[in-house]
């Protein structure tokens, strides 16, 4: 059995599980996907077999359910796991395929043609050790012609919700984000974001979310430690909209393409 470290994006979403999908109802995860599918297969993906970290309650892998890949998922939070196998059994996939388990520290589950790691789970990596930790994680899980593909938050995401002064609400979800990061937001910074929940009981809950920006010479330096190579990285805008010229300053996200060196 898996012994996990109370970690804070542990905590943060054992927290927000019950109600993450109403949280993330707007997310066009089918239209983000497939972009991002049609992005790895430029980079060479020819094979089915697909390992998705950080998956939550499985939004991120059920359009590549419906897509016909073989899906294997993970997750720290074992309260996001349980809702992710129940979709899982839902689409008609073994839930025994998805895990509790830390990306750092991977189990043994074969060579994938695909490894995805998608809305910024990568950034809840907070220190250099942690990042080349997930990285060498994945290159054992990835097969000789494979394909990683993962994206991080950028500068102006930070600068805009996890800001001191930054707040919104979230209607459907009944929830308020407000950011909590003292001072300037720079490249490399830790920032701090809570959101407030309340529950239909009318229980009011915390979840926060800590996370480290990491530059795109930071996210090049830990891939070429664990023996990867960075392929690409473009930028993405609001609906998940992608470009080649990635602008930490203009887009909400930094998308990366990476696979073994050679």
């Amino acid at each position: 059995m898996t012994t996990l470290t109370a970690t804070p994006a542990l905590l943060a979403y054992e927290r927000l599980a019950p109600v993450y999908d109403r949280f993330t109802a707007d997310y066009d995860h089918a239209g983000w996907v497939d972009g991002l599918l049609r992005l790895a297969r430029a980079h060479g993906l020819r094979g089915s077999r697909v390992l998705d970290l950080g998956c939550g309650t499985g939004k991120s892998f059920a359009p590549l359910l419906d897509g016909g890949y073989e899906v294997w998922a993970c997750d720290i939070s074992p309260a996001m796991v349980a809702r992710a196998r129940m979709r899982a059994g839902r689409a008609g996939m073994d839930p025994e395929r998805v895990l509790v388990a830390d990306m750092r520290e991977l189990p043994e589950l074969g060579a994938f043609d695909l490894v995805t790691c998608l809305d910024d789970a990568v950034n809840y990596l907070l220190s250099p050790a942690d990042l080349a930790a997930a990285f060498a994680s994945v290159a054992r899980a990835l097969a000789p012609q494979g394909v990683y593909v993962f994206d991080v938050n950028s500068l102006a995401t930070y600068r805009a919700g996890f800001a001191a002064r930054a707040s919104f609400e979230r209607p459907l979800a009944a929830a308020v984000c407000r950011g909590e990061t003292q001072g300037a937001i720079d490249p490399g910074a830790l920032c701090v974001a809570a959101i407030e929940i309340t529950g239909r009981s009318g229980r009011r809950r915390v979840s926060r979310h800590v996370q480290r920006h990491h530059p795109p010479h930071t996210i090049r330096h830990a891939l070429t430690s664990a023996g990867l190579a960075c392929r690409a990285v473009l930028g993405q805008s609001t609906g998940a909209v992608l470009h080649d010229d990635a602008d930490e300053d203009v887009h909400t996200k930094l998308v990366y393409v990476a696979s073994h060196a050679g």
